[in-house]
């Protein structure tokens, strides 16, 4: 009887954990795809706000574009690791 009382709370234990497991990781998938998509949306905007404005074509609208991607990419990777 009583390694059937140790075998469900074990089992009990591993239950909750995988669940706090899943929500851990639902968070970090969000934690890391947003600031890529709204750095790089953002920088996406600015440079064609800045290429109407200058008659550049499309030179700031790529120049934003990939500094927006770099710095989500940076801010993604700090997330991972855990530094913020």
């Amino acid at each position: 009887m009583l390694d059937r009382g140790k075998r469900d709370v074990e089992r009990r234990r591993r239950r909750s954990s995988e669940g706090d497991r899943f929500w851990h990781a639902l968070g970090l998938v969000g934690s890391v795809g947003w600031p890529i998509v709204l750095l790089a949306t953002g920088g996406a905007l600015l440079g064609r706000l800045a290429d109407a404005h200058w008659d550049t074509g499309v030179r700031f609208t790529l120049l934003a574009l990939a500094l927006g991607v770099s710095l989500g990419t940076w801010a993604a990777f700090r997330a991972l690791r855990g530094d913020e």
